[in-house]
């Protein structure tokens, strides 16, 4: 496609030659004043303007800042005697023309500078189209790469999962079978007149609570995601005062002190057995965190807010970094180093949404975590 050039000089004499040279390689139009050379440019697909300096109402210079503010990307030469020549190098200088043609222009120089100018301005355009192209590119594969590490890090967990999941129901079989000799001898030594009664049936309560926990580990493992629940209207005080009785026998709470605040309630719309275990879990939890910190003291508190019964678990121990705050809901994260496969607080999330709540961690103040499990009244 023909290129095209605005000439603008009051002079015709001085105009005409450049013209009919440059009418050989280009379209050229002409002006003979600035304002002429204002009025033709949003009538025609101009690339390059070439101005005289010296004209009677507005300068080259003068119109060329105009051209600059509404075509910024047009190519401005200006045609200058030496005795302007100061004015020209501030004109450049001020990025409000690209060259300066020096009168009287010689034929070669004159082709050669338009030549190199439109050279210069398909170079600028090739380099916003490739700046443009490689931040597409950046985008495209940061998106990429995203994807890629989202599809690594759902590969793994599925790895992780089938691979417990095979483990978990092989496991559990076992521990089936050896339960039902457990619950079989313990129901006939609750018979006796044995003095160690209470004891007797706490193993049979926790041998019970057992045996459903493996029935749900072998459920989950085999693909179901459901927490299976069993509602019945319970005291919200019963759950945490038996689980509280349980962790009396864990040795992981040998050093610790577990405080209870429970307010007399009425009864809620409970599987009592889940919120043991969640209770259970995030007890342990703390307990984990409390090891080695000065304060040894857990509390746990069932009380009513806004209509929702809540069950809080503080502890003051090592609290959970910033970083890993939006994980410790994932499935198989964990930041302990005791043995462990990361599903507690993944599925005691499950538990509270099953219950059609919500659990929550918030940082307790002066250090240490804090879980807070809301579940509004039944409609």
């Amino acid at each position: 496609m023909t290129r095209t050039i605005l000439l603008v000089d009051d002079e015709r004499d001085s105009l005409e030659p450049m013209r009919v040279l440059l009418e050989e390689e280009y379209h050229v139009l002409a002006a003979y004043s600035g304002k002429e050379a204002l009025e033709i440019l949003p009538t025609a697909d101009v690339e390059m303007i070439i101005a005289d300096q010296r004209m009677p109402g507005m300068s080259g210079v003068d119109l060329l800042a105009r051209v600059r503010e509404y075509y910024p990307n047009m190519i401005r030469l200006i045609l200058t005697a030496y005795t302007d020549f100061d004015a020209m190098l501030k004109a450049i200088n001020a990025g409000r023309v690209y060259r300066y043609i020096i009168k009287p222009w010689d034929v070669r120089d004159m082709r050669l500078v338009i030549r190199q100018a439109f050279e210069w301005k398909d170079l600028l355009a090739a380099k916003g189209r490739l700046d443009a192209d490689l931040r597409d590119a950046h985008r495209v594969l940061t998106q990429r790469s995203l994807e890629l590490e989202a599809a690594h890090n759902t590969i793994v967990k599925q790895e992780k999962m089938a691979a417990v999941g095979q483990f978990a129901s092989q496991m559990v079989h076992e521990i089936k079978n050896y339960l039902q000799v457990i619950l079989t001898l313990n129901e006939y030594l609750a018979t006796t007149d044995s003095e160690e009664i209470d004891a007797i049936m706490e193993v049979q309560d926790q041998a019970l609570l057992l045996n459903d926990l493996a029935t749900d580990i072998m459920e989950y493992a085999q693909g179901s995601l459901d927490i299976p629940f069993r509602p019945t209207a319970t005291p919200p005080a019963r759950p945490a005062e038996k689980i509280i009785k349980t962790c009396g026998h864990h040795p992981l709470f040998e050093s610790l002190d577990i405080v209870i605040n429970s307010a007399d309630l009425p009864a809620w719309h409970l599987d009592p057995k889940q919120i043991e275990r969640l209770l259970f879990n995030l007890l342990k939890n703390a307990a984990k965190a409390s090891l080695g910190y000065g304060n040894k003291e857990i509390e746990l508190s069932v009380k009513m807010e806004n209509n929702e019964l809540v069950y809080r678990v503080v502890d003051h121990g090592k609290g959970i970094p910033l970083a890993a705050r939006d994980q410790i809901w994932e499935p198989f994260f964990t930041q302990w180093t005791q043995k462990g496969i990361g599903l507690g607080l993944c599925i005691c999330k499950q538990i509270a949404e099953t219950h059609g709540g919500r659990l929550q961690f918030q940082e307790t103040e002066g250090g240490g975590s804090t879980f807070v499990l809301a579940i509004p009244e039944k409609k």
